[in-house]
């Protein structure tokens, strides 16, 4: 068994997304979670109420995607979806924000939009694909969140290339070691996984979980 000195079970957070899954699919992933006992799994809201049937048995915590990859749901809609998430048993929200309002300079409905989603009672974590925002308009989403109360940030959204170190040394320096930060994209090998952790991140996300689990097993 390969010998290292992080939790990985709790810092690799499965993420079960996929649409075009079959329902034997759906049902392998729930099974290779408690195979791995993994403690942290990221879904859509299609599929939470089924995951947390299926790992009922099972210490997880299970977050839910809103507004996830495109900031497609109108603010006025936001409470419902909060509102289905809490009644199917998700543990926490994993939200991207209307950054165009950032680039309209609607810096009050930007930061509006935050305390809504904040108001849940479940932890929320904002995401931002840093590589797809200028530098100015990513520090302000960073420090409009912080003010707003938010500890916990994903950086990437499984769009396009995974993130590089120097955007996560610059991430650590610019938000500092009171916050969580996650990361996802690209993430397919252990060796990624090391070099993130080694970098300061705290934690993962992937859908690849079961390869990466795979070859801690054969090292």
């Amino acid at each position: 068994m390969f010998n290292i000195d992080y939790e990985l079970n709790e810092k690799i957070h499965a993420t079960i997304i996929n649409p075009y899954l079959s329902w034997d699919e759906l049902n392998a992933n729930c099974d290779l979670i408690q195979k791995y006992n993994i403690r942290n799994v990221s879904t859509s809201l299609n599929f939470l109420s089924h995951i947390k049937n299926a790992l009922s048995n099972h210490k997880v915590n299970i977050n839910t995607f809103i507004s996830y990859p495109f900031a497609d749901v109108p603010v006025n809609f936001i409470n419902e979806f909060v509102c289905y998430a809490k009644d199917a048993g998700a543990n926490g929200i994993e939200y991207t924000p209307n950054f165009l309002n950032l680039s309209k300079n609607n810096l009050n409905n930007f930061a509006n939009e935050i305390e809504i989603i904040n108001t849940s009672e479940l932890p929320v974590t904002i995401i931002i694909n840093k590589t797809k925002l200028h530098k100015e308009l990513f520090e302000k989403a960073i420090e409009i969140s912080i003010e707003l109360g938010i500890t916990n940030f994903q950086f990437g959204d499984g769009f396009g290339a995974p993130i590089s170190n120097v955007d996560i040394v610059e991430i650590l320096k610019f938000i500092g070691n009171q916050n969580s930060i996650k990361i996802v994209g690209g993430i397919r090998k252990l060796s990624q996984v090391i070099d993130l952790f080694d970098s300061g991140i705290d934690c993962i996300g992937t859908s690849k979980f079961n390869e990466i689990f795979e070859e801690i097993r054969l090292s």
